[in-house]
């Protein structure tokens, strides 16, 4: 399952030598949040790495899978509403099967998540 264009929108790209930068905001009216949690939604690890998955995807303009997640850190709570949220895509390492790059999340100058991300291309 995708979540672009669904959980999250992007709503700026930044594309330079040291990565690629995004800013997103997330929809808060999505079915996610109504189970978690009820009242005080926020956004699930699992769908952090989803996100970071796509990105990391579009950052190198073709559709992979997640092979390993490393030194995942969640660092501080993500709520849906009202507030863009900056993804950086880098220390990016391609090569012919694979992709590996560092993603962080924050909202302003908050730490939202970090991530290393090896991902291959998926067969098609």
């Amino acid at each position: 399952m995708n979540f672009r264009n669904n959980l999250y929108f992007i709503d700026n790209v930044s594309r330079g030598e040291e990565g690629v930068s995004y800013q997103i905001h997330l929809n808060a009216e999505h079915i996610i949040y109504q189970a978690h949690f009820p009242g005080e939604p926020i956004t699930p690890g699992v769908c952090l790495l989803q996100m970071g998955l796509e990105l990391l995807s579009d950052a190198v303009g073709c559709e992979l899978e997640l092979d390993t997640a490393k030194n995942v850190k969640f660092l501080s709570v993500l709520h849906p509403e009202g507030q863009t949220v900056d993804v950086r895509v880098h220390h990016l390492v391609q090569n012919e099967d694979t992709s590996k790059a560092q993603i962080d999340f924050a909202t302003g100058e908050q730490p939202v998540a970090r991530m290393s991300l090896i991902c291959r291309k998926t067969a098609k």
